[in-house]
């Protein structure tokens, strides 16, 4: 019984059978059909019938883990959402939300200005959102220093960032472009902006609120 399913197994090797599906056809372990096929040799045909099951089965196998992370992504949404819409969205929300993105990016001297830099356009628009709703501002103290390739555009990546950060372009500094770069461009990327605030006991509270919410978990 065992020696006619290796010879079956051998026979339908010569066809082109992967280990698998003759493991599924004979009903053996997968270990054993790779023993009784080993030497076997594969005319040109079976070998392109490998090949083509090889990539059938890559493809199915791609589909469907498209599909379960498809799926992970909308159980995650809908988590976000039922989240959220138990926010309040106070000013003082506002203010801690703030203030814990800017622990995480901004400058934590305790001397220095309100300093914000990113290059994700929405972490950006985020923050400013945020720091406009949450404290009363001068929009005059505002200014922006542009991080630029020289593969940059200037006036493009000054009309892009001025309209994320609703930031007049007579606010932004001379632009700083890094030495050494432009040898690889990046797509996609408008640079990096560095955004002031001129005032530094904001600057302290923003601090503050961060560092004393988390101290309460310590």
């Amino acid at each position: 019984m065992k020696k006619d399913l290796e010879i079956k197994a051998k026979k339908l090797r010569i066809k082109g059978y992967s280990v698998k599906e003759l493991h599924q056809i004979l009903g053996v372990s997968k270990s054993t059909v790779s023993g009784w096929i080993q030497g076997v040799k594969l005319s040109e045909k079976a070998q392109m019938r490998l090949r083509k099951n090889y990539t059938n089965g890559q493809l199915a196998s791609q589909k469907t883990i498209k599909e379960k992370t498809h799926q992970k992504n909308i159980i995650a949404d809908n988590f976000a959402r039922e989240i959220l819409s138990k926010m309040n969205y106070t000013t003082a929300d506002l203010a801690l939300l703030c203030s814990m993105i800017y622990f995480c990016e901004g400058n934590k001297s305790l001397k220095s200005l309100v300093t914000f830099t990113n290059s994700d356009p929405d972490l950006i628009t985020t923050f400013i959102f945020l720091f406009r709703n949450s404290f009363k501002l001068d929009e005059s103290k505002f200014r922006v220093l542009m991080h630029l390739h020289k593969y940059h555009n200037e006036k493009t990546e000054k009309d892009f960032w001025s309209k994320i950060t609703k930031i007049p372009q007579n606010q932004f500094n001379k632009t700083y472009l890094k030495q050494n770069s432009g040898k690889y461009k990046k797509e996609g990327y408008q640079g990096c902006i560095k955004i002031y605030y001129g005032d530094v006991s904001i600057a302290r509270k923003l601090r503050s609120i961060a560092k004393m919410f988390m101290e309460r978990y310590k």
